[in-house]
């Protein structure tokens, strides 16, 4: 049988796109501008390379500037062209700039920003160069087409930021010196090089992929959106005409009313844009309030999705559901509601892993620079245990009303699991050493299941007790903690003093606000921790809208 199926690419506004400046004729002549972002190391290496270059050419001059607005949800901000702040500043700086050197791109998100920001200068009129740590290359290099200048020079640079505190003398002294006078060939070539006829040439826009993606077998459709980049390589149901259209009788919504633009590549995610990923996934219609909510807590300003998806740490999408949507689509929340057994909680799960690589653009090896990966990039979904909760249901703690259905969405990386005992210091004390914390500023997803639950509250431990507690005595030496970094990232929150002494402890949380208590699960006093999603932002709570033919639609599908 021969199927005619809808493309799941997420289309694009036109972009600006630009042809490279012309290059500098004589360094001896020029000022080149020395720029860097937020981490403490690339002014150094910058600084480095401006010594060699004075030494082969002692007229050029140079003048640095450093842009510290981190890649995090607080500043909501990492782009120069859209800082209205910080914007003026910089063009005035780069006005005296004949030329400008930008590094040193040395991780996945970090490499991704710093490509938009040098992108900007070629908008600007100004040559620039960017140096990349060799595995970055081909993120610098789409990141660079997606703000529209894909010629952008690029020089390897074999520097990484893997030092940690106290001592960088060896890492300042002799190993950037080295590797600067390995690329130092490259970096001048990059800066005078008279310009290819590709590069003087304002390349097209990318064109948008074509309503109708194929025709085919099952079997010949499944091959072509796998060498595409459109699914994992497991097989999915044909997205066909019929079917989407089937799809889209959960929602109320128009099929070309656009939800969000997700990046990093903006795309459109329309509604039939997500019907289309969801009947691939082999969702049910009434799935769809659910994606469609997942996908506006991905893009909430709060949540900085460029960051999680473009890492080189390893983080997967959660989603934890609340409210009666958990029961009229029977989604796990007790026994195993991690495992893929439901149908609601794997194919909604695999529905919005497909929206952020089709949608969000994300491929492996070149935004998904993730150094191991991450198995839950094929999605976590489940439900919150509330009947069996002493507490408060999550999305009301949250701010939502109990009568709502909410997705909560987190970004978590590693998972640790436990078994407590029955007793309350026993408990805590699990919870507090066990509880892992990644990053600048740590969060993590902590489910317990409802005899644990209950068992605290019996305790006296409310959901806020429990955070409270896990945010003053979950603690680390301070020889754990790269200060360096933490400086470099502006140590969000600031209320926090960050330890002088090594010999303290300090807390892996500096605020409660990246850590969901979940109720999942049951059977033993027991406790899951996914580690990790609050440096970029996250958890985010959204409402779940049902479509007014709810009832119906569910009665429909209630044999699944």
């Amino acid at each position: 049988m021969e199927y005619t199926v809808l493309s799941p690419r997420g289309d694009v506004d036109p972009i600006k796109t630009t042809a490279l400046q012309p290059r500098v004729k004589d360094l001896n002549k020029a000022t080149i501008g020395l720029y860097a972002t937020f981490k403490e190391h690339w002014p150094i290496i910058l600084g480095e390379i401006g010594k060699q270059i004075k030494e082969r050419y002692p007229g050029v001059k140079f003048t640095s500037y450093q842009y510290k607005e981190d890649l995090n949800a607080h500043t909501q901000v990492a782009e120069l062209s859209r800082d209205k702040r910080y914007r003026p500043e910089f063009e005035e700086w780069l006005k005296q700039c004949d030329a400008v050197i930008v590094g040193n791109a040395d991780a996945g998100s970090c490499t991704l920003y710093l490509t938009y920001n040098t992108t900007f200068v070629e908008h600007m009129g100004k040559p620039v160069v960017m140096t990349v740590y060799s595995d970055f290359i081909h993120l610098a290099k789409r990141a660079a087409e997606l703000r529209g200048v894909p010629a952008l020079r690029l020089v390897k640079l074999n520097l990484v930021d893997i030092y940690m505190e106290p001592d960088l003398t060896k890492f300042i002294e002799t190993i950037i010196p080295q590797r600067v006078s390995e690329a130092l060939d490259d970096i001048i070539a990059a800066l005078t090089k008279p310009l290819t006829a590709e590069e003087k040439t304002v390349p097209a826009p990318a064109e948008n992929t074509p309503r109708i993606a194929v025709k085919g077998t099952i079997e010949e459709v499944n091959k072509f959106f796998y060498q595409k980049g459109w699914s994992y390589g497991m097989p999915v149901l044909p997205p066909t005409e019929e079917a989407v259209k089937g799809m889209l009788k959960g929602t109320d919504l128009p099929p070309d009313y656009v939800v969000a633009k997700i990046p990093p590549m903006m795309g459109k995610a329309t509604v039939e844009k997500i019907a289309v990923n969801a009947v691939m996934a082999g969702c049910l219609p009434t799935y769809m309030p659910v994606l469609i909510a997942g996908v506006e807590a991905m893009v909430d300003p709060h949540m900085w999705l460029e960051a999680y998806t473009c890492s080189v740490a390893s983080w997967a999408p959660m989603m934890i559901i609340n409210g009666r949507v958990r029961k009229d689509l029977n989604i796990n929340s007790s026994t195993g509601p991690l495992s893929p057994y439901r149908k609601a909680n794997a194919a909604i799960a695999h529905a919005m892993g497909l929206i952020i690589m089709n949608i969000a653009g994300i491929k492996s090896g070149r935004e998904d620079m993730a150094i191991f990966g991450h198995e839950g990039r094929f999605g976590i979904c489940f439900a919150e245990n509330e009947e069996e909760s002493p507490w408060e249901p999550l999305h009301v703690h949250y701010g939502l009303k109990k009568t709502d259905s909410a997705v909560t969405v987190s970004w978590p990386n590693t998972r640790a699991f436990d078994i407590v005992p029955e007793d309350i210091n026993a408990v805590m004390k699990v919870i507090c050493e066990m509880v892992p914390a990644f990053g600048f500023d740590a969060g993590c997803t902590v489910i317990v299941t409802s005899e644990l639950a209950q068992f605290l509250q019996k305790s006296g431990f409310s959901r806020k007790d429990v955070l409270n507690y896990i945010v003053e005595y979950a603690r680390r030496p301070a020889t754990n903690v790269n200060i360096r970094w933490m400086i470099g990232n502006q140590h969000i929150p600031k209320n926090v003093p960050l330890p002088l002494d090594p010999t303290r402890s300090v807390r892996k949380f500096w605020s409660d606000m990246h850590i969901p208590v979940v109720v999942a699960g049951k059977n033993n006093l027991a406790v899951c921790f996914y580690g990790g999603g609050g440096d970029h932002g996250g958890p985010i709570t959204k409402k779940i809208n049902l479509p007014k033919n709810w009832d119906k639609l569910v009665a429909q599908y209630k044999d699944y």
